[in-house]
């Protein structure tokens, strides 16, 4: 890039902060827009420099906007900065993206989901669960998100109204299939498993095994790579139909984990089912530091040998008093926040160098 186009750009943008108020970072190409995504970069005002050598792709756009719900994205180009200041920043200002994440639009994307989900409507997210002791990236849960502009929209916008269609499974078996491509295609170095998300009606179906085997086909992921995240949208009506099931996927391959367990949780009569691990909830996880019963009964969780996976992890702090604690795998901000698949081996190299310490959510 010219000098003079760079004098301009850095004019522009410093118009721009005086205008918003904190100076407004200028991301140059894709490698410094992933850098963002990767390093936990929120509380922003960006406004992306595009070169159209070097597109950036939108999901990694999305991912910095989710990050920061009420982030101003923009294009800055270096053919727009050369044109009258008053001019330009007129123009930016009217095209800017003000991101919300706004309930009242899923009604509005409620309309023909069955299409987008055979089509390109949905979309994921990956957020990275490590091991406490050794630090070891372990597996992603496959988190889903639903094209929708201005940013994508988050599963408590869409799903909810999926499920009142009847179309859980539906759902299911999409994002088993993209997250089935989208493993297939990480390098060797990564071959962790993938959780995704069923509720107990899909679960407890005998073709459960069957249709969840599908998906993985096509792109040849091994079933031993599928776990599945036994949600809480619909109560648990018969325990030894809900094992049945557990043990029909455990022998196929798949691990099940209990999902959101809390302090007190009425579940506690399920602890005796198969399940490969028990994610405890992030309100339990946040109260550890301050409740000695919290902390009692995840001591008293994991010398019953069960195994542990917390979510909600923001400290470096909350990370060491779970690894005292005997939790085994940790979730959270501090760790990572859910990813695009493009940026995973870049975030595992970021968190094999980074001192926990240094780590922030």
């Amino acid at each position: 890039m010219l000098a003079q186009d760079e004098g301009l750009i850095g004019a522009a943008s410093r118009a721009i902060g005086r205008l918003h108020g904190p100076a407004p970072m200028v991301l140059r190409s894709q490698s410094e827009v992933l850098s963002a995504v990767v390093g936990n970069t929120n509380g922003f005002v960006h406004i992306l420099l595009e070169d159209a050598e070097l597109p950036i792709q939108r999901s990694l756009v999305d991912a910095l906007a989710e990050a920061s719900p009420r982030a101003i994205i923009s294009p800055l180009t270096a053919m727009a900065a050369l044109s009258e200041d008053g001019e330009f920043l007129l123009g930016l200002l009217n095209g800017t993206r003000l991101i919300a994440h706004d309930a009242q639009r899923a009604g509005r994307n409620s309309i023909g989901v069955k299409a987008g989900l055979s089509g390109d409507s949905l979309l994921l997210r990956y957020q990275p669960i490590v091991d406490t002791r050794t630090r070891r990236l372990v597996m992603v849960e496959a988190l889903a998100r639903w094209r929708s502009e201005p940013v994508s929209l988050t599963p408590m916008n869409f799903v909810p109204a999926m499920e009142q269609m009847g179309l859980s499974r539906l759902l299911a078996a999409a994002v088993t299939r993209i997250a089935a491509r989208d493993l297939s295609r990480l390098p060797g170095r990564l071959p962790i498993p993938v959780s995704v998300n069923l509720p107990v009606p899909e679960l407890e179906k005998r073709d459960v095994v069957a249709w969840l085997g599908l998906q993985l086909k096509r792109f040849r992921l091994p079933r031993r790579r599928l776990m599945i995240e036994l949600t809480e949208t619909a109560p648990v009506k018969d325990r030894t139909r809900l094992g049945r099931s557990i043990r029909r996927l455990n022998a196929a391959g798949h691990g099940v984990m209990l999902d959101d367990f809390l302090l007190d949780d009425p579940r506690q009569n399920l602890l005796h089912l198969p399940f490969a691990s028990i994610k405890l909830d992030r309100s339990l996880v946040q109260s550890l530091p301050r409740s000695a019963r919290a902390r009692q009964q995840v001591r008293k969780l994991a010398r019953r040998g069960i195994s542990l996976t917390a979510e909600g992890v923001s400290s470096p702090g909350l990370f060491r008093l779970l690894k005292n604690l005997g939790v085994e795998r940790a979730q959270g901000f501090m760790v990572g926040r859910p990813l695009p698949i493009e940026a995973l081996p870049a975030w595992n190299d970021r968190w094999r160098k980074t001192p926990v310490n240094e780590l922030k959510e």
